[in-house]
């Protein structure tokens, strides 16, 4: 059963870096939340039309392919398909290797918040991909403010709760755990991808993820990881790019996601 557990985890938190599981020392346990930012903090301002954020367009059938290279999870392509726009809110289908995985998304005064887990680096990648029955609870601040200026600081949270995707009959494992994310907005930049060259505003995204994994026999494995990596979002198109880093136990990996196309109704 030992081993069921360290796949879970490995699967979940890219702990093909880790060594813990295997006997090594136990990882250094990070803060569940990160602290709401102090030094030149704005507040995000309503708008009148919540989904009416220039950086992310909310429109049926807005479309956008990314290709992932760099990472312990090796290159993969994901698509991400808008769908059920309506003025609160709005659903995002991401389509990875043979999963398909539905994000429902709020539009709030002060911004737009993922009401769950969507695939953004490679972390994420891999807990899509093994685990399913995704729920969130206690979701709090937003992804995107609804009027983003450089220097804006802002934070986002949840509680997440999943099961290990098994075939039928077999026992699954349980996740439990919390997202923190801080958010600060830097400059806008010019930024060429596949899909072209945009000017985008470049944003810092540092979170703190802490995951608990309980086997189906029982066992739990506690895992804590932090990543930093730079977002840019170009206005009336949206994430074009990614680019960072995460550690896991003192193993540093690195990231680049890059926007290869897109539509837009």
């Amino acid at each position: 059963m030992k081993k069921a557990l360290i796949r879970i985890a490995g699967v979940l938190l890219l702990a093909i870096t880790l060594t813990a599981c295997g006997g090594g020392p136990t990882p250094t346990a990070l803060p569940a939340g990160l602290p709401t930012p102090t030094a030149n903090v704005a507040a995000p301002t309503a708008q009148s039309d919540p989904c009416g954020n220039l950086y992310f367009p909310v429109k049926d059938k807005v479309t956008y392919t990314y290709t992932s290279s760099g990472s312990p999870a090796g290159v993969y392509t994901f698509r991400n398909v808008t769908s059920n726009a309506r003025p609160e809110g709005f659903t995002v289908t991401t389509k990875f290797n043979k999963v398909t995985h539905t994000l429902n998304w709020e539009c709030r005064p002060e911004g737009i918040v993922a009401m769950g887990i969507g695939l953004t680096d490679a972390a994420s990648s891999l807990a899509i991909n093994q685990f399913a029955n995704f729920t969130a609870s206690n979701v709090t601040g937003v992804i995107l403010p609804a009027n983003l200026t450089p220097g804006l600081e802002w934070t986002y949270a949840l509680d997440l709760q999943a099961t290990e995707a098994v075939k039928p009959g077999e026992p699954a494992g349980n996740m439990t755990g919390h997202i923190s994310m801080a958010f600060k907005a830097g400059n806008t930049e010019n930024v060429t991808v596949p899909a072209g060259a945009f000017d985008a505003i470049a944003i810092e995204v540092k979170t703190v993820s802490e995951f608990r994994i309980t086997s189906a026999s029982g066992q739990n494995q506690k895992i804590t990881a932090h990543t930093t990596y730079t977002v840019w979002y170009a206005p009336g198109v949206g994430w074009v790019k990614s680019n960072g880093s995460g550690n896991l136990n003192g193993q540093e990996y690195f990231e680049t996601i890059v926007l290869e196309s897109y539509k837009i109704p």
